[in-house]
């Protein structure tokens, strides 16, 4: 009897357990919180999400993984965190100016991810489980992302704001002639963005074999079908891109390359972009691709991305989160179409140079992380995306990465 009650056995959980079952779920909220923007406040554009409560729910993260951690990455993340609180106080600290509700949000995502970041890389790099968890969350993410499409036929939009799941200006927006479904992000070069993260993170989670990977087939079906609906130019780039990327990551390692199975799926998918577009309506399509129409956008753009260096030059440390709603008039001032841009608008021209040279760092490491670099650098030179959580955090976490050692894929 005392053998059986004695001390040697113990049935409670140990520490080790309870830090690793925390560690995986914290992965698999943050992977799902970058392509699955549920609203946590419905009827809210800018109120937070689950990227907001995956951050949140983070933080602990930093404490367990500190000992892990190298020293570059905890001198990296403690620097990130003074640098953004000490612009925070001195943009609140100006005559007249508190910080509202969105304020708080958009910096709380800045100085929580900076936070976070060097753990979670800390982690997926020293573990190739936890790597394989985040994306694998991601990948999922983006196929949720999706779906909602159906949750639309079956339950009702209505009923989806109301919950959470779908934004005030969600499934449809017409521009010009042309329409452009919007899933549940509030624009349809977004929810593009959100969706086409399912390339990289299929071909990071397919390892050597990702030509013939279950996860980089599927990842890249996302991204057609993403595109399908969103007509996002730039997202579907990147998504190629980081495919480009992957290949030179191949090279890079000595990978045996096969020209017959690169020829079969340049195939497939010149026969799934073709059937795509069989489809849908052949004139909105062909309008994303018109030569006019394409000359009209790099104008417009041109002169947005003027705009916005004339402004960032006035404010170079920057002029923290403004609302197109409290700009009234002057809401187009609060477009910038580059994240970069609109970084350094909002966050400050330091910050946004220093991330811009981290992501360029991070894509020339050439091993199994580059896609997602590439990918990340190629959508935000294209859109405003470092605003909402999920794209704050990737931003942090590949800036993060860039101080890796080269992994092998």
């Amino acid at each position: 009897m005392h053998a059986v009650l004695g001390p040697g056995r113990r049935t409670g959980l140990r520490w080790s357990q309870v830090s690793a079952a925390y560690q995986r779920a914290v992965l698999v909220l943050l992977g799902l919180g970058v392509t699955l923007p549920i609203f946590l406040t419905p009827g809210h554009v800018s109120g937070p999400r689950l990227g907001d409560l995956a951050l949140l729910l983070a933080l602990p993260l930093i404490g367990v993984e500190w000992r892990r951690m190298t020293a570059v990455l905890k001198a990296a993340g403690a620097v990130a965190v003074f640098f953004l609180t000490v612009t925070l106080l001195l943009q609140a600290s100006r005559v007249g100016e508190r910080l509202n509700a969105s304020d708080a949000t958009f910096w709380f995502r800045w100085i929580a991810s900076a936070a976070v970041a060097p753990a979670v890389a800390s982690l997926i790099l020293r573990d190739a489980a936890r790597r394989r968890l985040l994306f694998a969350a991601i990948l999922i993410g983006a196929a949720g992302h999706l779906a909602t499409y159906g949750l639309t036929f079956l339950v009702g939009l209505e009923t989806l704001k109301g919950i959470g799941l779908a934004s005030p200006r969600a499934v449809v927006t017409t521009v010009g002639a042309q329409v452009r479904i919007t899933t549940l992000a509030e624009h349809p070069n977004a929810a593009m963005a959100m969706i086409g993260l399912a390339v990289p993170a299929g071909v990071i989670l397919a390892g050597r074999r990702w030509m013939a990977g279950t996860t980089t087939w599927g990842g890249g079906a996302l991204a057609i079908m993403g595109f399908v609906s969103t007509l996002s130019r730039g997202g579907i780039a990147a998504g190629v891109l980081a495919v480009l990327a992957r290949i030179v990551v191949g090279l890079r390692w000595r990978e045996r390359i096969r020209p017959l199975r690169v020829v079969l799926a340049v195939c497939v998918v010149g026969v799934a972009v073709l059937g795509a577009q069989a489809g849908i309506d052949e004139a909105r399509f062909a309008g994303r691709f018109d030569r006019a129409a394409l000359e009209e956008n790099l104008t417009g753009r041109m002169a947005t991305w003027r705009r916005t260096v004339d402004l960032v030059l006035e404010r170079p440390m920057g002029a923290g989160w403004v609302s197109a709603d409290e700009m009234g008039a002057f809401r187009a001032l609060s477009v910038s179409h580059n994240g970069y841009l609109f970084m350094a608008r909002t966050v400050g021209m330091i910050a946004a140079l220093v991330m811009l040279g981290l992501h360029l760092w991070s894509v020339a490491r050439l091993d199994v992380l580059t896609p997602l670099s590439v990918y990340l650098l190629m959508t935000l030179f294209s859109e405003d995306l470092t605003q909402g959580a999920g794209f704050v955090f990737l931003s942090c976490l590949v800036a993060a990465l860039a101080w890796r050692r080269p992994v092998a894929p």
